[in-house]
């Protein structure tokens, strides 16, 4: 009981007169006991009492308790004759306000869960902490909270971020030297950012992007701040224009990085056969040759027209003809089964199997083994030919069939049935592997942008393939890592030296992102020096998505400001 009042707000002026407990809620009876009260109208102080009242108020729960407040306060008559209320109720200050239905620090524990989590799931987490409250409650306490006090911002961060996506966009305007969210505002074509900072003048700084509103804005409502544009676009465009660049090129790109470098290999020789007119019938030995290059032939041949796979099959079906006839001549020769098997290194079993037949056995005889499926073969075919392709349809059917087959079952043989092709039939398994498609332009450029120590040996090794294909594309490339070093504080080259030779290139995408950069060119000098940048920008913005989609679409314009700007 004795910690139960230590946890009991202190307001000067109250006197607590009982304090009880039941099995849910400790209850706390307290009575006011000032002498005067202030009119909230005229101030001036009364000592006139006209009448009592009783009121309940919510505090912070102690031990799993919420606890209730019973309050007896008065009324009194004001003083002052010239005041227009003549009878007002005494305040609180320290314990709540006027009409509030729970203390002022129960207040702030919800307000506190409110930005955190928004209405739906602050009032489960409310519930479950003992301080039970509505959704609704939560979220109109975190629209009334009034903005905070700022010292006026000197380096201000500025991006658009989506309401919806391709239909309705906001600003968001960040405290580059504070790392706050400073407001959002609706709409991204620079009128709302004007007049707010035109309403701010100590603005010395603006970071963005080359969006030209924010550009236009930034120059009208702060013409004394200096713009910076963000290095991250600038890397952003530079990249778009060299993946231009070679998709325009793409044809020369793919040769240079499919082309094989010429690899010294002896060619085997071709048999050449005497005479003129008529090939005369050759003698028993030059017909073994002759057959046995013309095998070889067709054995190449054949061997080309195959698979890997397929050639690995047509090996091992090669070596057991050859154990077959290696263990019938050693029985011919008259060893025993144990002799055979110990010197070809068979199995007595398997020697007396081959010893048996007349012809050598074939290990992949065609024979599918017997399934679970094969008894529901006619409602599966009904199901294919009416266009059915999705394994895990025909099994939920066949689950109301009561055919035991699992998933994977059924899986395969809908595989095996339809083949690679998506059309009923066996899998023929005889197309030779496709070559390894050359990397797209896209990736290209972002192998091309990536740090010279972060790139793999492989995009290091397209890149110099690419530099040494065509001279016109390796200028580019060239003139592109000057400016990402530029970028980068890894060259110190001046701007307007290096739009220069952009401009005189014979390559009309270097030539336009040139002029584009000519057109902004102050903003982007400065992102060359400044230490500012849009990062922390892009980090709030997602933050902003966060909490937006956190409120399941419920998220209106003025609850997303309230919790963007004060949930920090």
């Amino acid at each position: 009981m004795s910690f139960l009042l230590d946890t009991l707000p202190q307001c000067p002026g109250l006197r607590l007169d009982d304090l009880f407990l039941t099995p849910t809620i400790a209850v706390a009876l307290l009575v006011s006991s000032s002498p005067t009260a202030t009119c909230p109208r005229c101030g001036t102080p009364s000592d006139r009492i006209h009448s009592h009242y009783r009121r309940t108020v919510a505090d912070l729960p102690c031990h799993d308790r919420p606890i209730a407040l019973r309050l007896r306060v008065r009324r009194f008559r004001c003083t002052n004759p010239t005041c227009p209320r003549r009878i007002f109720c005494e305040r609180l200050p320290g314990l709540l306000t006027a009409h509030a239905r729970s203390t002022d620090r129960l207040s702030a524990a919800h307000h506190a869960i409110g930005l955190a989590l928004g209405g739906e799931a602050g009032s489960r987490l409310a519930q479950h902490l003992d301080m039970p409250t509505s959704p609704d409650t939560l979220l109109r306490r975190i629209k009334s909270t009034p903005d905070e006090p700022a010292s006026p911002p000197r380096y201000v961060g500025v991006d658009d971020w989506a309401i919806r996506k391709g239909q309705r966009y906001g600003t968001l305007l960040i405290d580059l030297e504070r790392g706050r969210v400073l407001d959002i505002l609706p709409g991204r074509d620079g009128e709302a950012v004007k007049l707010w900072l035109r309403d701010h003048p100590g603005v010395e700084i603006i970071t963005r992007d080359r969006w030209a509103a924010y550009a236009q804005a930034a120059t009208e409502g702060a013409p004394q701040a200096k713009q910076v544009a963000d290095r991250w676009h600038l890397l952003k465009n530079l990249r778009e224009v060299v993946e231009q660049v070679l998709t325009r090129l793409s044809a020369p790109v793919r040769t240079a990085l499919t082309e094989q470098p010429a690899v010294g290999v002896a060619q085997p020789s071709q048999p050449i056969v005497e005479g003129s007119g008529e090939c005369p019938v050759p003698t028993s030995v030059a017909a073994t040759e002759v057959l046995a290059h013309r095998v070889d032939a067709q054995t190449t041949a054949v061997k080309e027209s195959l698979s890997l796979r397929e050639q690995a099959r047509q090996a091992k079906r090669q070596r057991r003809a050859e154990r077959y006839q290696r263990v019938r001549q050693l029985r011919s020769e008259g060893l025993s089964l144990s002799q055979i098997a110990r010197a070809v290194g068979l199995s007595k079993n398997w020697v007396i199997h081959y010893l048996q037949t007349e012809r050598c056995p074939d290990g992949n005889t065609g024979r599918q083994a017997p399934t679970q499926l094969d008894g529901y073969a006619s409602p599966i075919e009904e199901w294919l030919a009416q266009g059915g392709r999705v394994a895990a349809d025909l099994h939920r059917k066949l689950a109301t069939m009561d055919c035991p087959a699992g998933y994977d079952a059924v899986r395969r043989y809908v595989s095996r049935r339809l083949g690679s092709t998506g059309r009923p039939g066996p899998r023929t398994g005889d197309c030779k592997p496709l070559p390894l498609a050359p990397p797209s332009a896209r990736k290209l450029s972002f192998a091309f942008l990536r740090r010279v120590e972060d790139r793999e040996v492989e995009e290091q090794a397209w890149l110099d393939r690419l530099r040494c294909a065509d001279a016109g594309l390796r200028e580019v490339l060239e003139l592109a890592a000057e400016f990402a070093g530029m970028v980068r504080r890894q060259l110190a080259l001046p701007l307007g030296q290096w739009l220069a030779k952009a401009e005189g290139l014979d390559c009309a995408e270097v030539r336009k992102f040139a002029s584009g950069l000519r057109l902004d060119e102050a903003a982007v000098a400065a992102a060359l020096t400044e230490r500012w940048s849009n990062g922390p920008v892009e980090g709030q913005v997602n933050r902003l998505k966060t909490i937006k989609r956190q409120m399941y679409g419920r998220a209106g314009f003025e609850l997303l400001r309230a919790r963007v700007r004060h949930a920090d």
